[in-house]
């Protein structure tokens, strides 16, 4: 009888990621799930940038380009904020609010629009000013999503 049920214990523990980076199973199901089931639900902020651009065309269309994340930008040099979200498929688009903060004080705030994608991709540009620490803050409405530090020249 132990047997058994330890055979049903082993059986039922969670599987490892594959080692060629496929989710397991279960992984796999929640994010369908949230996708396909979603509707109603905020997107999910999967990846921040900030690129010098964005590309145009080709197999790398919409992703950053010269990503200068964690690398000083100079006064009066433009850059782009990448996002990479998912939004449950059918969900009306969500206008997520882009503040600009330097050194603690709100510069400008962008809108930008989340559609409901399995992998989405959306940008802004802002040319940044004003040498010190500026932070990004990309919010849905109180809900924070995420942030994005830069250091300005």
């Amino acid at each position: 009888m132990r047997a058994i049920v330890l055979g049903l214990m082993v059986s039922l523990a969670p599987v490892a990621m594959a080692e060629d980076g496929r989710p397991s199973p279960e992984e796999a199901k929640k994010v369908a799930e949230y996708f396909y089931h979603g509707k109603g639900k905020a997107p999910v902020l999967m990846e921040t940038k900030v690129c010098r651009d964005v590309q145009k065309e080709g197999d790398e269309k919409f992703e950053c380009s010269g990503d200068v994340t964690g690398k000083p930008v100079k006064k009066g040099q433009a850059a782009y904020v990448w996002m990479a979200y998912m939004a449950p498929d059918g969900a009306e688009t969500q206008n997520v609010t882009v503040a600009f903060e330097l050194n603690g004080a709100a510069r400008i705030t962008k809108n930008a629009k989340f559609d409901g994608l399995l992998r989405g991709r959306t940008w802004l540009k802002y040319t940044f000013d004003k040498p010190g620490t500026w932070k990004v803050k990309i919010a849905l409405g109180a809900e924070e999503l995420g942030t994005r530090e830069i250091t300005v020249e």
